[in-house]
């Protein structure tokens, strides 16, 4: 869009023609219209200007100057000449993007006969509704700016005639956009076109003259401009007592500028950037936007597409092809509807907010962290992105807003977190095994020969290790010296001299030695498992508060008939592959209940909180 000048006078004087010498005529003129461009930045938190960010409208605006014209008119001592002395100027818009075209009259002049007899009317109008940037910068303004010295153009009337065509332009909301703007845009042009001016050539008193405006808005990177014209408004005065030529007084300026915000659905930070937290698909889907037919909230428009496009809003949230499908269709419908990526991805976000999908994917890493996910889980999460419906630009969007959502670097540190506790629980669940394996036998010989190599002492003596009871009176010492089987009776023939009585080392008595407990070997330590009656098994997990440092704890039961009724825990530290300390505890230590109903799976063990009532 360029200007169409081929010359141009310090003033465009478009007057009607020099009345009597005597008779004092008024007339309104404009200047060559002035280009101010203003700065475009890119939102905080972006690197660049994209036509998705923002929405744009046209807005054309009245200053006035110096003295009004209620106190120059009256003023004047001669009356004006008799007939009318009209001047209006007319902008034509047109979008061809969004099939968009209509008319408004930037001001109109129209004086009579008497001194004050005449109309000045230069209201702010808004030209176009909001259209994303990436349409708005496509919008056309010619301007046509007419003058006539007696009746043979209806100045008044033709403005008359514009203004209620294009009552429409001064219409706000995304709701004006694409679609629905395609389903009016023929009644609008209807209506420009009948408001059109039937233009009289044969009046010599008649003058016009038409030009196109440059483009609304320039942008690339991180640079941009918005062009705000400005044409420079006076008043001509002839004849009367300046019987030398005229006198010209500047009135004011005649702006058309636009106006740009970065949403019309969200409250926006002191950065200028969206807020999108805090809100939910129901607030937002009740938002009221403006059309043809008036009110309508922004549900009912969605209700309103194509059935083929049309989004399901109220779907089983537990299928994830089902919820992932409309959600793409609902992006569609949103963003033909013109509205741009921040308004765009809160209402994704806030759809999908009901899917258990959807949580998992943008799991908080906190949450990841304390319940210990593994690897694999991680990577069924994040195998459910909602790729068909979402790009890595429309998450990063919504982490902008300050919405909870997870990044591609994001899942990437989730990752590398959860390879690192599975390292620290690989050495666990190796201890783990093994010892459900030696737990689960039946044989003491089989068991003794499991748990030799499984032992180490922290002096590195082997099969032997450090055990401690905090569990309570079962009988331990019994355990670990079990009665001696009396040999088989031998008959006369072969009977030998009775041998002495061996000497049986006295019971180790662990009261003595409260905390510390005694090292006992792979076969006392069997002894002691199968004396316990051992029935159900937990998992292993890091003891609470012990995470990393080499010391689990698992449950289990007893069955009947055994020296312990109630069941209990097992803590074991381990180090280089060995067991060095076991000790039976109480389900309570270290607050080991209170931690299995906070956290009921860590490291891949899952204890359910029900299982520790067959404890008590």
């Amino acid at each position: 869009m360029s200007f169409h000048h081929s010359s141009y006078r310090h003033l465009s004087l478009l007057a009607a023609a020099l009345l009597t010498a005597c008779a004092e005529t008024r007339q309104i003129a404009i200047d060559r219209p002035e280009m101010t461009p203003q700065p475009l930045q890119p939102l905080a938190g972006f690197q660049a200007i994209d036509g998705d960010d923002y929405y744009v409208r046209l807005v054309s605006e009245f200053s006035a100057q110096g003295d009004n014209f209620l106190k120059g008119g009256c003023s004047d001592l001669a009356p004006y000449q008799k007939g009318d002395l009209s001047a209006a100027l007319v902008y034509r818009v047109r979008n061809d993007v969004v099939k968009f075209q209509g008319e408004a009259s930037g001001f109109l002049y129209q004086a009579t006969t008497g001194k004050c007899n005449f109309r000045f009317d230069a209201k702010k109008l808004t030209l176009t509704p909001w259209l994303r940037l990436d349409n708005g910068r496509e919008t056309q303004v010619d301007y046509d700016f007419y003058t006539n010295a007696n009746s043979d153009l209806d100045v008044s009337s033709l403005v008359g005639d514009v203004n209620a065509a294009s009552g429409i332009l001064a219409m706000t909301g995304a709701g004006l956009g694409v679609a629905v703007m395609g389903q009016l845009a023929g009644q609008w042009m209807q209506s420009s076109q009948q408001a059109a001016p039937a233009q009289n050539q044969s009046s010599a008193k008649q003058s016009s003259e038409s030009h196109s405006l440059p483009a609304l808005a320039a942008y690339s990177g991180k640079t941009g401009k918005l062009n705000q014209t400005v044409f420079k408004v006076f008043q001509v005065d002839e004849g009367g007592l300046n019987l030398l030529g005229a006198e010209t007084k500047p009135l004011g300026e005649l702006k058309i500028y636009p106006e740009i915000v970065p949403t019309l659905l969200l409250r926006t930070g002191s950065d200028g950037v969206p807020d999108a937290h805090d809100l939910s698909f129901e607030e937002l889907s009740h938002s009221t936007i403006k059309s043809a037919g008036g009110d309508i909230k922004l549900e009912q428009l969605i209700a309103q597409s194509p059935p083929l496009d049309r989004p399901n809003l109220k779907l089983d949230w537990k299928n994830y092809a089902d919820v992932e499908t409309n959600c793409r269709k609902l992006k569609l419908t949103l963003k033909a509807l013109g509205f741009n990526k921040f308004d765009r991805n809160a209402l994704l976000y806030y759809f999908l907010a009901n899917s258990g999908d959807w949580k998992n994917y943008n799991i908080d890493r906190r949450r990841a962290t304390d319940n210990d996910m593994r690897p694999k889980t991680i990577a069924a999460y994040r195998d459910k992105n909602f790729g068909a419906c979402l790009a890595e630009d429309d998450y990063a969007v919504m982490k902008v807003m300050g919405l909870a959502v997870n990044t591609p670097a994001d899942w990437d540190q989730l990752g590398a977190t959860s390879r690192q506790q599975e390292q620290l629980f690989s050495p666990l669940q190796s201890i783990e095994r093994q010892l459900l394996a030696v737990l689960r036998n039946t044989s003491a010989a089989e068991m003794e020969r499991q748990l030799y190599p499984l032992l180490m002492t922290a002096d590195k003596a082997n099969g032997k290790v450090l055990l401690q009871n905090h569990l309570g009176d079962f009988g331990l010492e019994k355990l670990l010296n079990p009665p001696a089987v009396p040999a088989a009776p031998q008959s006369a023939d072969t009977a030998l001299p009775p041998a002495p009585a061996p000497v049986v080392p006295a019971a180790p008595s662990l009261s003595t030695i409260p905390g510390e407990g005694i090292q006992v070997s792979a076969k006392q330590l069997a002894e002691v498992f199968l004396g316990l009656k051992i029935g159900e098994l937990s998992c292993a997990r890091p003891a609470p508060g012990q995470q990393g440092k080499g010391i689990g704890i698992l449950l289990f039961t007893t069955k009947e008939g055994g020296p312990w009724a109630k069941g209990g825990a097992l803590e074991f530290e381990f180090a280089d592959g060995k067991v060095n300390r076991l000790a039976f505890q109480l389900p309570t230590y270290r607050d080991f209940e209170q931690d299995i109903a906070d956290r009921p799976e860590v490291g891949g063990c899952r204890i359910d909180p029900a299982w520790l009532a067959k404890l008590h």
